[in-house]
């Protein structure tokens, strides 16, 4: 059962790289809000997952694999960023704010709740 915390870092490493390079409609990044939500996304459970995934039985380089992931991602972010909206266009700007304060509430809540434990 611990081992699914190394595979949900893997796939939200992923995500976040995917929406960084991405240019479709599925997983590119709609504005540079959801870019840098899905790289905190991604940076929390990384943290999450160092704690509670049973590093010690599997590689180090599997460690290194979502780290890089991560790295790879914020260098996307980067050439991706003068191309995004700051908010999404489809959306209201309220709703986007709200969902983003909730979102990072959540975040928050979830490292406090980790790493006070």
């Amino acid at each position: 059962m611990e081992f699914v915390w190394i595979f949900l870092t893997l796939a939200f490493t992923g995500m976040f790289a995917a929406s960084a390079f991405s240019t479709g409609k599925v997983f590119a990044a709609k504005s540079r809000l959801d870019l840098v939500f899905g790289g905190l996304d991604a940076v929390v459970v990384l943290a999450v997952a160092r704690e509670v995934a049973p590093w010690g039985t599997v590689s180090p380089l599997l460690w290194l694999l979502p780290v890089a992931i991560v790295a790879v991602g914020t260098a996307g972010s980067v050439f991706a960023w003068p191309m995004l909206a700051a908010l999404r266009e489809d959306r209201p700007g309220w709703r986007t704010l709200v969902f983003g304060a909730v979102h990072l509430a959540v975040l928050v809540t979830i490292t406090v709740v980790v790493y006070a434990l």
